[in-house]
């Protein structure tokens, strides 16, 4: 069959558009997603690059709010176990009843790891006459029935669908510690029950009262079950070492399990240091720049809330200045560093405060240097304004190159190295 001149023409058309539409359909097309799929890596890619940047920029920044969170997390657990010991804590418990003149039995419960429950008060709910709704609603305190039924009746929708969305809300995953419950049956004098709740309280340590009932055995002395609850959760970190070690290495028990008489040397290598910590009415906490803590940590002593804490992590010499001043029988304080002060709120008048004692006690813990790179350290300045003296206290301070130096300003300070 002979073709005329245009058919060929149209047939290479119709095959030139032919071969367009398969490259187009099974090339072009893929091409394109697979070069749209890769501006997508590029842009996740730059995106973390940009991030990886940015956070190497702000290292020193993200080092020093991670020393920051560290002292929070170490000063919210320091009063936690960092393990349950049942015999540290028969010790404790010990201790803590012949200081306070209580005769007690223990029993113990097997240690567990729980979730941390709330301790709520049961509601008193008072009984009240039948002529008192009468009168709330003649002095205008209460509406009538029916306008206090169709309101009660809306309130009372409101209140079961926000009380069962609160029931259905699940607590699962809730912070767990381990836990040791004891009850204490004692029986002593009413002042000897309160210097041992009193003990409890201030100890160290977090021991938690669960509950307690009393009653009366005579005139002069009481009895009743004391339940003891305590909590222990893991550190960061060792600071907790000491109370590992297990320091009673004599002679313990008895031949003879029931026989009368008391272990000889059960207690003799315990022994009880004395703390002048009472008498500090701020604290400075001094550290290497090699560690995790920051280098300086200042604050109100037994500031539980971290409130008046303020930090610095400089590897040179940080200027701290702290000022005591006296206004009509009142003492304020200040101090600051070259980044923080401290209080916010009102810089320039201070922050009122009571003394411990007939003077002002600012206690400097520090450490001694490492052998290279630890140029970190503090000078200090004093101006005291006041009538008292201001004794400043340094422990364990480097000796050849000390981390501290101090200046007073105005009445006297007191700097002693221990």
């Amino acid at each position: 069959m002979k073709m005329s001149k245009r058919e060929k023409y149209l047939l290479g058309i119709l095959g030139a558009l032919l071969i367009c539409f398969v490259y187009y359909q099974f090339v072009y097309v893929n091409q394109v997603k697979k070069l749209d799929a890769k501006k997508q890596e590029e842009q996740v890619t730059k995106e973390k690059y940009d991030k990886v940047m940015n956070d190497i920029e702000n290292l020193d920044e993200l080092e020093e709010k991670l020393k920051v969170l560290k002292v929070d997390v170490y000063e919210k657990s320091k009063k936690l176990y960092p393990i349950i010991l049942q015999e540290k804590i028969i010790l404790e418990i010990d201790k803590l009843l012949t200081e306070s003149g209580l005769d007690a039995n223990l029993g113990f419960n097997p240690i567990t790891v729980e979730k941390v429950e709330e301790l709520k008060s049961d509601e008193i709910v008072k009984a009240e006459s039948s002529f008192k709704d009468l009168i709330d609603e003649y002095n205008g305190d209460k509406l009538p029935e029916n306008e206090n039924t169709t309101d009660t009746q809306g309130s009372s929708n409101t209140g079961t669908e926000g009380n069962s969305t609160e029931v259905t809300t699940p607590e699962e995953g809730g912070p767990t510690t381990e836990q040791l419950k004891v009850s204490v049956n004692f029986t002593g004098s009413y002042e000897e029950v309160k210097k041992f709740i009193a003990s409890i309280e201030k100890y160290e340590r977090k021991i938690v009262i669960t509950n307690i009932s009393i009653t009366a055995k005579s005139q002069d002395e009481l009895s009743g079950v004391m339940n003891l609850e305590f909590h222990a959760i893991p550190k960061l970190s060792g600071e907790d070492e000491e109370y590992l070690k297990w320091t009673l290495n004599n002679v313990y028990g008895k031949e003879i399990l029931f026989s009368s008489g008391n272990a000889t040397g059960a207690y003799a290598d315990l022994k009880d240091e004395d703390s002048n910590s009472d008498t500090t009415d701020f604290a400075m906490l001094l550290k290497s720049p090699s560690s995790e803590l920051p280098t300086l940590t200042m604050g109100k002593a037994k500031d539980d809330a971290r409130e008046t804490y303020i930090y610095s992590d400089n590897e040179k010499i940080e200027e701290v200045e702290m000022t005591f001043d006296e206004v009509d029988g009142k003492l304020y304080y200040k101090y600051k560093t070259s980044e923080s002060y401290y209080p916010k709120e009102n810089s320039n008048e201070g922050k009122v405060f009571a003394a411990n004692s007939k003077d002002i006690v600012v206690e400097i813990l520090s450490e001694k240097r490492d052998v290279n790179f630890d140029n970190s350290g503090v000078k200090l300045t004093i101006v005291n304004n006041t009538s008292k003296n201001v004794e400043v206290i340094i422990r364990n301070d480097d000796t050849s190159n000390p981390r501290v130096s101090v200046t007073g300003k105005g009445n006297t300070v007191n700097v002693s190295n221990k």
